[in-house]
């Protein structure tokens, strides 16, 4: 009779062994599936924040040691490039760790996936713009840089003059390689998001919805850290531009200068802007526990 109690126990808890795991291999519902791709999402974004906030430090103090020609205008430069290229990094990271489908009943749409489908129109505009305009930026700027590859000379008998800082090849170089890794990580990191496994959901439009906020999280990134670096660059030639002409008293190259310039100043700006606008969420009308 001593054994009775034992028993009971034993078949107790064979019961409860057993309906944990049948509850744990039964497919998750809907909003719970969700509710973790969010909470992911979220996760991974805070990461990228403060992961990029600490190669960007640590660029930045680096850089301050250094006691070389132009190396405080390459650390400004370099800055945001380290932030930009970490933050896509973590967030390609983040896509490759999704929550995987779960449960013995799976669901998923066979859809062929471009690179760029999911990706906000406005956004790959913005980015392959402020692509363009550092490329060009950095062009011209070595093509027209002093022999120093870090300061603007202009000829004009019986005038001769320099003005400095400006995006030669000294600054020019690290910015355009940064950007070409930013680049790479960025193309990376959206065809990460194309292939990862789909959110298990009912509703497509919350699968599309996430995926596209994925992109967004992605590009944004891309654009803001181009804008802030072509930005950056079309200011010290329009502000060496405008130093060299209140010397020579030359008028086109000072309206040149103040309008270089000013492009240098809206590109930051945008590129701020763009660092703050939200991904898409999921759609209003299908509420999801957060």
């Amino acid at each position: 009779m001593a054994l009775v109690p034992l028993l009971l126990v034993l078949a107790l808890a064979g019961a409860l062994a057993v309906g944990t795991a049948v509850a744990r291999r039964s497919p998750p519902s809907r909003e719970t599936t969700v509710a973790a791709a969010r909470t992911h999402a979220v996760g991974t974004t805070a990461t990228a924040l403060l992961a990029g906030a600490a190669a960007a430090t640590a660029v930045g103090v680096a850089g301050l040691g250094n006691a070389s020609p132009g190396s405080l205008g390459r650390t400004a430069l370099l800055v945001p490039v380290a932030a930009g290229v970490v933050h896509v990094v973590v967030l390609g990271l983040g896509e490759l760790t999704w929550p995987r489908p779960q449960g013995q009943v799976r669901r998923a749409r066979l859809v062929r996936r471009r690179l760029l489908d999911a990706a906000p129109r406005w956004l790959v505009r913005t980015t392959v713009g402020a692509g363009v305009a550092a490329v060009v930026t950095i062009a011209l700027g070595a093509a027209l840089a002093a022999p120093d590859g870090r300061s603007l000379l202009v000829e004009d008998p019986p005038f001769r003059s320099t003005a400095g800082p400006f995006p030669g090849l000294v600054y020019g170089r690290p910015a355009g390689l940064g950007l070409l890794v930013l680049a790479a990580v960025t193309v990376a990191a959206l065809w990460i998001v194309a292939t990862r496994s789909a959110v298990v959901t009912e509703d497509d439009r919350i699968e599309d919805a996430v995926r596209r906020a994925s992109a967004h999280r992605v590009l944004r990134a891309a654009a803001a850290t181009t804008l802030v670096v072509a930005g950056g660059l079309l200011a010290v030639a329009g502000n060496a531009a405008w130093s060299i002409s209140s010397t020579t008293g030359g008028g086109v190259l000072a309206v040149l200068g103040v309008g270089v310039g000013g492009c240098g100043l809206a590109a930051l700006l945008a590129g701020v802007l763009v660092a703050c606008v939200r991904a898409p969420g999921v759609p209003a009308d299908r509420p999801v526990p957060a």
